[in-house]
């Protein structure tokens, strides 16, 4: 009896301690499980209808690098799991011609988004939705301010390799900050404890190949932008000063 009460508390807690900004709201077990995650169609329903639920606590997605340096929303480091083959068949068989994809990556799907260029990421829709592209980050950020965010914004990071991407996903977040988020009237809900209105989260294996390194300088430009630091997902400690 005590572990079934143990589980339902677990389980519970789980469900009510969700933040519904997760990956802007959309994809299997989110609010919106019938539209794609990280999408801009998840994005524009959450602004719509959802951020003024108090458990909605932040905007949350994902960002990596491509091929050519253009910075998209997605969360796995492949494409399997939200590009449907059959359905992206014909621009997939191009891709693979084109990037000399091996026959066990094509077969199982599992090329990765820094293996293709923006351009060719753009021929892919999402899995079940031929309207919905991977988005940019720049994109996601144009369409936060046009529908007016009102929560806080997490940017989590995910695949970044190079360093001029690094530098310039700092300073998009700092002049977006600086040209929306400081200006606009951002709920923090109670149950909301980071201390930023826009800034970074990350688990400490991508922050590590990301912005650790000895002498600090990218917790240093993180800081300096306005953006405080990076932050695990969960506890919300900040690996930049842990």
């Amino acid at each position: 009896m005590k572990k079934v009460i143990l589980v339902f508390l677990l389980l519970s807690t789980n469900i009510f301690a969700k933040n519904l900004g997760h990956r802007a709201g959309g994809g299997k077990k989110e609010y919106y499980s019938h539209l794609p995650e990280n999408s801009l169609i998840a994005l524009e329903n959450s602004l719509h209808e959802l951020q003024f639920e108090e458990d909605f606590l932040y905007l949350e997605f994902d960002i990596q690098e491509t091929k050519d340096g253009e910075v998209v929303v997605f969360h796995d480091k492949t494409i399997r799991r939200m590009i449907n083959k059959k359905q992206n068949k014909e621009a997939l068989d191009i891709i693979a011609e084109e990037n000399d994809i091996p026959y066990l990556k094509r077969k199982l799907n599992l090329i990765r988004i820094h293996d293709l260029t923006y351009e060719q990421l753009q021929t892919l829709h999402l899995t079940d939705h031929p309207d919905q592209k991977i988005p940019t980050l720049e994109e996601f950020l144009e369409l936060s301010k046009d529908l007016g965010l009102q929560k806080p914004m997490s940017v989590e990071i995910k695949y970044i390799y190079s360093k001029n991407v690094k530098e310039r996903i700092i300073r998009m977040l700092k002049e977006f900050r600086e040209d929306y988020m400081d200006q606009a009237d951002i709920i923090f809900e109670r149950k909301y404890d980071m201390p930023f209105r826009v800034g970074f989260l990350g688990f400490r294996s991508k922050f590590k190949k990301t912005f650790k390194d000895k002498d600090n300088y990218w917790c240093n430009k993180i800081k300096k932008a306005g953006l405080y630091g990076v932050f695990k997902p969960g506890n919300h400690i900040n690996l930049c000063d842990s």
